[in-house]
């Protein structure tokens, strides 16, 4: 019992190659000189067949106890099976439940690592990344120490262990990941992880939720060319950031007081349509905005809007238009000249 918890393959190929010797011992010693069994190659098929309960019948010894040795090869033979077949089984078995409780490791590249879980402020990251167009087909490996299986096995990989530990981070192949987000529990523990995976990946960009506004500073501070915090609570912008990096500088600057701004106004109700490719030409030339969408006449804050709509799109009278520049325009539509 020992040598079989030990090396339970090598025991049972020692008692099956000790069966074959055994059965051809006996074949050439009890069998006559006209039974083709006795020959090696043809007992060789014989145990085969025995040891795999097919049973051909077209070669069979012929005295009592080369019989009683061919109902020996058969029964160690359905006994080696069974017992193959239920090693078999429990490797499988054992292999599922190990990559499911984060205990093993793997080989890829390109792939996108998430540091913690935050419970179900990841699962909505983890949900989004996966309906995400930019990350189809895209591997998602989950690394924490508090997890204590995969959340969504049928999905992503999961690693289990401490985010900084070395083991960990060459389980997760961190360092040949194409995108990495740090979704921990707290800033410092963010910024442990954020240099544990700035030494090993040179290049992919780290997208930190920070939990302290005061904190950003410093994370950025590990790599201010790669690392990004996330300020907003909103999931979509991470998934935004980590495939788009930078995105979120340039949404902040939007919505900052400073700068450009989202802005809008309306053509005033009248006969006079144009196309929106004009109008974007015209808000462009004439007044340094970019024209982004439009809406249609109604109550601005119930209509629903239309982005980056098509060059030959009509903009009839009472329409809203949405657009971008560092102050309000103000635009003499009687004098306009589409």
């Amino acid at each position: 019992m020992k040598w079989w918890s030990k090396a339970p393959w090598i025991t049972l190929w020692v008692f099956l190659a000790t069966l074959y010797v055994f059965g051809y011992a006996m074949m050439r010693w009890k069998e006559p000189a006209s039974n083709q069994i006795r020959s090696l190659s043809t007992y060789t098929y014989f145990f085969i067949v025995t040891v795999a309960t097919v049973g051909y019948g077209d070669v069979v010894p012929y005295t009592t106890a080369g019989r009683l040795t061919a109902g020996v090869i058969a029964f160690g033979g359905i006994g080696a099976a069974a017992v193959a077949l239920g090693q078999i089984f429990s490797s499988i078995g054992n292999y599922v439940r190990r990559r499911e409780k984060g205990l093993l490791g793997f080989d890829m590249k390109g792939h996108i690592v998430i540091f913690g879980n935050r419970g179900a402020e990841t699962a909505a990251l983890i949900r989004c990344l996966i309906a995400d167009q930019q990350s189809s087909g895209t591997a998602i490996v989950l690394c924490s120490h508090s997890t204590e299986q995969n959340p969504f096995p049928d999905f992503i990989d999961f690693v289990r262990g401490e985010p900084t530990n070395p083991d960990v981070l060459t389980r997760a192949c961190v360092k040949d990941a194409g995108k990495i987000i740090i979704h921990a529990g707290t800033d410092y523990e963010s910024i442990s992880i954020a240099l544990a995976v700035t030494e090993i990946n040179k290049s992919a960009p780290i997208v930190v939720k920070a939990n302290d506004p005061g904190k950003e500073v410093d994370i950025e501070r590990v790599d201010r060319n790669r690392v990004v915090c996330i300020k907003a609570v909103d999931v979509p912008m991470i998934v935004r950031e980590i495939h788009n990096p930078g995105i979120t500088q340039v949404l902040e600057k939007l919505l900052s007081s400073q700068g450009q701004d989202l802005r809008c106004l309306q053509v005033p109700p009248g006969k006079h349509s144009f196309t929106f490719g004009l109008l974007a030409h015209d808000f462009r030339e004439r007044h340094g905005a970019i024209l982004i969408g439009m809406r249609p006449a109604g109550n601005a804050l119930n209509t629903g809007s239309i982005l980056n709509p098509g060059f030959h799109a009509v903009v009839e009278g009472g329409m809203f238009l949405d657009y971008i520049s560092a102050s309000p325009i103000h635009i003499d539509w009687a004098q306009y000249r589409p």
